[in-house]
């Protein structure tokens, strides 16, 4: 049997999660491992059984190195995606591809020019509700869409986490402008979208949004995007989609997942889902099978955009063309 020789760079909470996704795949050897927390890279690497790296471009040498799954911060995607494509790796990069179109397609052409795979890291389309969604479009269930509405909220708390590094549009919006393309199958042309202000920000970020979004086929989304919720919400997020069509409805509810646990100590609603191992073995497969990406550079650029469009549009108060 095939497999394919993978190192992941950046090992902060969603690199440590690839890690361990890469871990249950059979296809998939995590032999390389890179980030610039010495203690936390030892122990990743002691972990998975994977050589250490404090300088991801030394990992580029490593013996057998056949792909990388880059999961440093938004804003560093670049560098390691161009030093993986020059030294001839193929790639699953972390959503958002970048924060710019400008970096998003320096990458593109440089993994095209090298020939090795791209692909982008869209977790959202590996949930098994996500995917039903898509495919009742697709098959026509629901007649002509007419519109789609999304919600991503996540804890009060995420800013903090995240040191105030990023907005939530391209920390959690770019998820759902990328399904809501994706389950609708059509290109969006234009964005209108307004962010609450009512409350002082720590951080010079969006916080709370909505955004409309209109498509060529003409069905139209809104997405609500916002970080804040209750720091002990028992779910600790609350993500929704619906979608109306001219011959039925569809909606999706990802808090509860089907499960509640009420003890003394409180709520919870466990997380059920393992999309990440999905996504993960979608990109081996591609490689290994050399197959399309899954989720193309292309598909990056055009959420890219999108979030951008709309930070544009909260600035400027009007609806901006994509």
């Amino acid at each position: 049997m095939n497999t394919l020789n993978v190192g992941v760079i950046g090992l902060g909470e969603i690199g440590q999660a690839h890690c361990d996704a890469l871990s249950h795949i059979e296809r998939a050897n995590l032999v390389a491992v890179a980030d610039v927390d010495e203690t936390v890279l030892e122990d990743t690497a002691k972990k998975y059984g994977a050589t250490p790296y404090s300088d991801y471009e030394a990992m580029m040498e490593h013996d057998d190195l056949q792909a990388v799954v880059i999961a440093t911060p938004d804003a560093i995607h670049k560098d390691p995606c161009l030093s993986a494509a020059a030294a001839g790796k193929h790639i699953l990069v972390e959503k958002p591809i970048a924060m710019t179109v400008e970096e998003s397609e320096e990458i593109i052409q440089a993994a095209e020019a090298a020939n090795v795979k791209l692909m982008v890291g869209f977790t959202v389309r590996y949930f098994s509700q996500y995917i039903h969604a898509k495919d009742a479009v697709a098959r026509g269930d629901l007649g002509d869409v007419i519109s789609v509405f999304a919600r991503r909220t996540n804890l009060i708390t995420q800013p903090d986490r995240v040191n105030g590094r990023t907005g939530v549009m391209f920390f959690l919006g770019v998820h759902d402008f990328d399904a809501m393309r994706w389950i609708v199958g059509s290109e969006p042309v234009s964005v209108y979208c307004e962010s609450a202000n009512a409350v002082d920000s720590k951080y010079p970020i969006e916080n709370e949004t909505f955004s409309i979004i209109r498509f060529t086929n003409g069905a139209i989304g809104c997405a609500h995007i916002g970080w804040y919720l209750p720091a002990n919400h028992p779910a600790g997020f609350d993500f929704k989609l619906d979608v109306t069509g001219s011959q039925g409805i569809l909606s999706l509810d990802m808090m509860k997942q089907g499960i509640e646990l009420h003890t003394t100590s409180g709520s919870r609603y466990p997380f059920m889902a393992a999309p990440l191992i999905a996504e993960d073995k979608d990109f081996v497969d591609a490689v290994l099978d050399d197959g399309p990406s899954p989720v193309s550079g292309h598909d990056g650029l055009v959420a890219v955009r999108m979030v951008l469009g709309a930070l544009e549009s909260i600035e400027s108060n009007q609806p901006v063309k994509l």
